[in-house]
């Protein structure tokens, strides 16, 4: 009986160890797989950060060049207004000096018949 607990003892202590082992290698291959899972995780969470970069960068771009052209048309607007209130004085200032050559034009016929009928 003693030879049987001693013996029942042993198995039991190396079943334990052994027991104890396979855990260690299981939890060990297990933190291996979450250590890939996470590598793999934090690369394809940079790949969308990257992505989203991306996108932003670009958009950035579209919204510098919309404002650029912006700016253009802006440019040209101002200066079409600019012209147009130039020529609209220039007409003004044109019609001006022909309205007071026809009266000059009127005194000097007015004179003229005047000097014709003394």
């Amino acid at each position: 009986m003693k030879l049987n607990t001693v013996i029942f003892t042993l198995t039991l202590s190396g079943l334990s160890i052994f027991a104890g082992e396979l855990y260690a290698q299981d939890r060990d291959r297990t933190d291996s797989l979450q250590t890939m899972y996470k590598r793999d995780e934090a690369n394809i969470q940079r790949a969308k950060d990257e992505d989203r970069m991306d996108v932003a960068k670009d958009a950035r771009k579209d919204t510098k060049a919309k404002a650029k052209e912006a700016r253009r048309v802006e440019r040209e607007a101002s200066a079409a207004d600019r012209e147009s209130r130039y020529a609209l004085r220039a007409e003004k200032k044109a019609q001006k000096l022909r309205k007071d050559a026809d009266r000059q034009a009127q005194k000097a016929l007015k004179a003229r018949d005047k000097s014709d009928r003394n």
